[in-house]
């Protein structure tokens, strides 16, 4: 984040139409990102100053990223999250916790200054369509940093040691920028080494991540997610400088989420109340969905205004979903 004084500067030059002090305190805060490594950060604002941004933002994607050497797939992905904290519905506390990352990430030179680190690595856990991606995304929008996101498909390979080298190939790729670097489905490479049912490779998987962990010096955000917690090694746990549960929205969640998500539509808000009930094992993703259902019937029909039949039709539809959803597990 950029130091306070020069926001000062840049919002005052802009009030009072200083063209040449705008982009003179413009470039002072993108050298100000460069000193604290956040290379990407300062090459999208020079690129926006020049008028440039939307051609670095199609080629960003054509990174020479790492490649897994069987599949000749990508091993990451690079995402311009364009989510806040505004986008999530979770509790007061979870917000608490977040903003907290934040402010110890920006402030990461006066921390280790003093001689301590900002939170580094954060474990995300918690039942499936809760809010873990959707949070990790708005932190890199919030610390407005690019996401890297790894791609599992990509680096769990079949060969003998090739995902342990593509976990390296991963890190290795991390020292070059300041990220976001964001591994879903985490259990696929962090089961617990003491799992019967697992075969030898997976021990030297784990052990790869530790390590890479453990050797990582980069100024990036490690975020690791799971709905599989219980059986993540417990020496993974012990890597994480925070780990936050994400639970089951509660009743004012699902309807504060529904609000938002159907506020572009006109409608009696009030009758989402009356069927809570159906959406007793709803998670944030199931409301969403739920959501989706009504914006689509409105849309297709040519209306603005969604009616309680609409809103029953998409939670009885979703509540089928869920339960079938329930059987498969």
């Amino acid at each position: 984040m950029a130091r306070a004084d020069l926001l000062k500067k840049l919002f005052s030059s802009f009030k009072q139409d200083d063209k040449d002090m705008f982009y003179a305190v413009a470039s002072e805060i993108i050298e100000d990102e460069k000193k604290k490594n956040h290379g990407i950060l300062a090459d999208d604002l020079k690129l926006i100053l020049n008028g440039n941004y939307q051609t670095k933002k199609t080629t960003m994607a054509s990174f020479n990223t790492p490649k897994d050497r069987d599949k000749d797939m990508p091993l990451v992905e690079v995402i311009y999250p364009e989510k806040y904290f505004t986008d999530l519905i979770v509790s007061d506390d979870k917000i608490m916790q977040l903003e907290q990352i934040i402010k110890e990430f920006s402030n990461w030179d006066v921390l280790v200054s003093n001689g301590v680190f900002p939170t580094r690595r954060a474990l995300f856990y918690g039942p499936p369509g809760c809010g873990k991606t959707l949070a990790a995304q708005a932190l890199a929008g919030e610390l407005g940093i690019p996401m890297l996101y790894v791609r599992f498909d990509a680096l769990i390979s079949s060969y003998l040691g090739e995902t342990a080298s593509n976990i390296r190939k991963v890190f290795d790729y991390a020292k070059q920028d300041s990220w976001l670097i964001f591994f879903d489905e985490f259990d696929a490479i962090a089961r617990s080494r003491n799992d019967s049912t697992e075969h030898g490779e997976i021990k030297r998987v784990v052990n790869a991540f530790l390590q890479q962990i453990d050797n990582y010096k980069g100024r990036s955000l490690i975020i690791a997610a799971t709905n599989f917690e219980e059986s993540l090694d417990y020496a993974i746990w012990r890597r994480f400088d925070e780990t936050l549960r994400f639970d089951m929205p509660t009743n004012e969640e699902k309807i504060k989420l529904f609000k938002m998500k159907l506020r572009k539509l006109n409608g009696p808000e009030h009758v989402i109340e009356e069927y809570l009930g159906k959406m007793e094992g709803f998670s944030h993703s199931d409301v969403e969905k739920s959501c989706q259902i009504i914006m689509k019937q409105c849309i297709l029909e040519g209306r603005k205004l969604y009616t309680k039949h609409d809103v029953e039709y998409a939670i009885l539809k979703q509540e089928m979903n869920v339960a079938l959803r329930k059987t498969q597990y």
